[in-house]
């Protein structure tokens, strides 16, 4: 082998920590934002923050007199993932023969979105791919494993096994205790009737005594699978901007509700001079990197904000129908910014309009042709949308009817666009809407 040495002259493009730092902030979404502040809280002594509240907040745990202390075992707080997917990650702790595996895994199955059973365990066994069925007691023995090492109430068959599964895991086990799962066992549609007197000779119990033990059933989970849900952006959209009717005209800003706005500490730059350690003052330059790229951050947002405004005001006036055709090339343009850096801005940022939030990208469509620029493509769907809805279901509207009705209010358009739109919108045929 030959050995050599070579020189290479080449150019390449490095992003700067700076500038790596300010893209990332201007992806994130309003939430992401939040999250991002909060590590940078907990990791830079140089920054602090005066919206407390708006951080993270830990539940606390509910205090309960004595007589109250039943429910520190449930915990009813949302989960950021499925149900099937939790049931799966905590059953895999067990080791199981094959068998089992393939039962639970049908067990698991059949467990729907309120936490219930759904099939009955003749029918699992029936449905289990098994030449040798297993018998309904080996099923049965897998289903309270699952109902024993899971959120409680999950895996019940109907209310009162749920309501009971619950009881029992209360610690102390007291008369009222007792009485409430005497009523769940044998007496709950006497209680759905508020049937209290037959209640009372039935349980043989006191007003107080039978009021105690509807009020602790009453704090159970009738739906335990509830609290299992993938929780996606749409379930934390916090507006971004506003905009707003003021004296006639149409204003845009910036929603400073929800942002957590950072400064540095008293003495910071002293602080940083001073000391001889170099990572303080890497972390000194990292806080004032990081204050400006967010101001910059929310000054971007805003202008987009509001030069999109400027072009959807028939959208401001009179709602979806009237969404003009927009394009990011044409903000970009307006801006004097990189297509790159509207799409980055717009994504994942929201609006609130007099008609509901929105996502900034919502606003840009394409046009119908040159001779509509001012028909989006977003607006023509709502107005066949809107025709076929209140059309004469006797006599609908065909294609070419549809055409001709939008042709004659100013927007060209040919029939088969008609039905490339009506397709796309779900829309069946005249001669199948037809009743």
């Amino acid at each position: 082998m030959k050995l050599g040495l070579n020189l290479r002259l080449s150019q390449s493009i490095k992003l700067t920590p700076r500038l790596q730092q300010s893209i990332k902030l201007l992806h994130a979404s309003q939430s992401e934002l939040n999250d991002l502040i909060e590590e940078y809280l907990s990791d830079n002594v140089f920054l602090s923050t005066k919206d407390k509240n708006l951080l993270t907040k830990k539940s606390s745990q509910s205090q309960h007199s004595s007589d109250t202390n039943y429910y520190e075992i449930f915990d009813s707080e949302a989960k950021n993932q499925t149900l099937k997917e939790y049931l799966v990650e905590n059953i895999a702790i067990f080791n199981f023969s094959s068998e089992d595996q393939l039962i639970i895994s049908y067990l698991i199955d059949s467990i729907g979105e309120n936490g219930y059973l759904i099939d009955s365990l003749e029918d699992i066994r029936s449905s289990i791919p098994l030449k040798k069925k297993p018998n309904v007691q080996q099923i049965e023995k897998l289903l309270k494993l699952i109902q024993n090492s899971t959120h409680p109430g999950i895996g019940s068959r109907n209310l009162s096994e749920c309501l009971i599964i619950q009881l029992e895991l209360i610690e102390n086990q007291d008369n009222i205790c007792r009485l409430a799962k005497a009523l769940v066992k044998n007496y709950l549609n006497m209680l759905a009737n508020k049937n209290y007197g037959e209640l009372k000779k039935n349980l043989k119990c006191t007003d107080l005594n039978l009021e105690k033990a509807i009020i602790l059933i009453k704090k159970l989970n009738p739906k335990p699978g509830l609290i299992f849900q993938k929780l996606t952006k749409s379930s934390f959209i916090a507006a971004d901007a506003i905009v707003k009717k003021e004296n006639e005209e149409w204003v845009t800003s910036l929603s400073e509700k929800n942002n957590i706005k950072l400064k540095l500490i008293e003495n910071a730059k002293i602080l940083a001079a001073t000391s001889p350690d170099q990572d303080l003052k890497e972390k000194f330059q990292e806080a004032k990197w990081l204050i400006k790229n967010l101001n910059e951050r929310s000054i971007s947002i805003l202008r987009v904000a509001r030069e999109i405004m400027k072009n959807q005001i028939n959208f401001l006036e009179h709602g979806e129908s009237s969404i003009s055709s927009l394009t990011l090339k044409k903000i970009a343009f307006d801006l004097e910014f990189h297509e790159s850096t509207i799409s980055r801005i717009s994504t994942d940022k929201f609006i609130s309009t007099p008609h509901g939030i929105y996502e900034l990208k919502f606003f840009f469509n394409s046009s119908m042709g040159s001779n509509n620029n001012n028909v989006s493509s977003r607006s023509l769907l709502n107005k066949i949308n809107f025709l076929v809805s209140n059309e004469n279901p006797q006599k609908p509207y065909s294609d070419s009817e549809l055409c001709k009705i939008l042709n004659d209010d100013g927007i060209e358009i040919a029939r088969r666009t008609v039905a490339k739109y009506r397709i796309k919108l779900k829309i069946l045929p005249s001669n199948q809407r037809k009743v």
